[in-house]
């Protein structure tokens, strides 16, 4: 899945609950919304959601489905995001530098300005 799915499945503070308690353990639908206090309608919104990103994946035991995260679909978007930070130090940087050398030519005419007004 790509990054945009992914931080759209993250946008909704209900699924990352969901996911924070799939972390600690596999759990099935009704312990989920006991957890949650979502309605069973509610709450299959969500994991299709979670599932559709794939951070999600479901395994049936008989009558139970149980769901379990699967995080590393998130290794494609930490890296995406390292890239863009990088990127964004990178930039801000380059902007720095561009400025004080601004600053310095800026300051080194003041300074031959004022030389000249003096003599």
């Amino acid at each position: 899945m790509g990054v945009q799915t992914t931080l759209s499945a993250l946008a909704d503070p209900a699924r990352r609950e969901i996911l924070q308690l799939l972390r600690q353990r596999v759990m099935n639908a009704g312990e989920l919304a006991e957890a949650t206090g979502l309605s069973a309608s509610r709450l299959s919104y969500h994991l299709r959601k979670l599932k559709e990103a794939e951070l999600v994946t479901d395994s049936r035991d008989g009558t139970t489905i149980w769901y379990e995260p699967n995080l590393t679909v998130l290794d494609d978007t930490i890296v995406w995001m390292k890239e863009l930070r990088r990127d964004s130090q990178i930039e801000k940087a380059s902007r720095y530098k561009t400025s004080s050398s601004k600053k310095r030519k800026s300051r080194s005419t003041e300074i031959r300005t004022t030389k000249k007004a003096k003599s």
